[in-house]
């Protein structure tokens, strides 16, 4: 019983007499203000000298599990920023009822570029989430392209533009959305510093999925008295549609490619004839007949090489 009344006055004191706290949050992560006023004069951030930095709230004690590292606001505003080395101030905020008491580094050294650019077509993708089959049927893009500027040492770095969508918003009916446009790597991760015009885009979407199929590609190859013509396809292509569309698909299809009267090393695309409702997700550039043509020897060429091999 004294146990337990001793812990009650503690609590008591602790939270009616001393009912603020600090409290240290790690990675709370920076973010950048006047990026696009920075491209308007052609000039990009390259690099930060930090990411992330820590952040110490004075708060209520009631509220110490209430809040993470992302609901604290770390901007460093570099539309005033020049070529080469800077030193930006940040500016730190913490959810209302809360006060900002210390934080890592007054300012941060950021490193600016000048500026390239470059076109690249839209895909429509699930942020985190999504299952690994899942994909979204998108139509009625506002825009199909998108401009991508940054750090001229970054732009090789950017390999997709994508609009993104919440995988739990998008259901089987097709519906409306605005979607924020982002860069990405390699690797499907958001490439830093970077300005899209436009930023967002309005489409139409629906659920669906992907699947990989065998690709039956139509190649007339015509028999020739003077040349020999050897070529190789693709056998699988990747598509999506609705789940109960594409569970009754096993294969594609292709129009014909007619290799008959090609007399050089080469390749001709293969164009899908897709079933109502799927869609290609390959890249169709990369959908070809590798062919290869030799000339036949002929029976004054045979002869000709018996008697050199003969003299010889």
């Amino acid at each position: 019983m004294a146990v337990l009344v001793s812990v009650g006055s503690w609590i008591f004191v602790v939270y009616n007499y001393y009912p603020m706290t600090d409290v240290r949050y790690s990675e709370v992560p920076l973010g950048f203000d006047g990026e696009e006023e920075l491209a308007d004069r052609g000039l990009a951030v390259s690099e930060a000298s930090v990411e992330s930095i820590s952040v110490t709230l004075n708060q209520k004690r009631v509220d110490v599990n209430k809040y993470s590292a992302s609901d604290i606001s770390a901007l460093l505003n570099v539309s005033n920023c020049v070529a080469g080395d800077n030193k930006v101030s940040l500016l730190v905020n913490g959810p209302r009822e809360t006060t900002v008491v210390a934080y890592d580094n007054d300012a941060i050294d950021v490193i600016v570029d000048r500026t390239d650019s470059t076109y690249m077509d839209i895909d429509v993708i699930y942020g985190e989430g999504a299952a690994e089959d899942a994909v979204p049927i998108a139509s009625d893009l506002s825009r199909t392209e998108a401009m991508v500027t940054c750090a001229a040492s970054r732009l090789s770095d950017v390999k997709k533009v994508a609009a993104v969508l919440d995988v739990d918003e998008v259901g089987t009916t097709t519906k409306s959305y605005t979607a924020t446009l982002v860069a990405l790597d390699k690797d499907g991760e958001i490439v830093p510093h970077t300005v899209i015009y436009p930023n967002e885009i309005s489409l139409d979407a629906s659920a669906g999925v992907k699947k990989t199929v065998d690709l039956k590609v139509n190649v007339k190859n015509k028999a020739s008295e003077d040349y020999e013509r050897k070529y190789s396809v693709p056998d699988k292509v990747s598509i999506k549609g609705a789940k109960e569309v594409l569970d009754k698909i096993s294969s594609v299809s292709t129009e014909e490619v007619d290799i008959s009267y090609t007399y050089e090393n080469g390749e001709m695309p293969i164009y899908c004839i897709l079933p109502e409702g799927t869609y290609l997700i390959d890249d169709p550039e990369k959908l070809v007949v590798k062919y290869t043509v030799s000339k036949k020897a002929t029976e004054e060429t045979k002869a000709d090489d018996n008697g050199n091999k003969e003299e010889g």
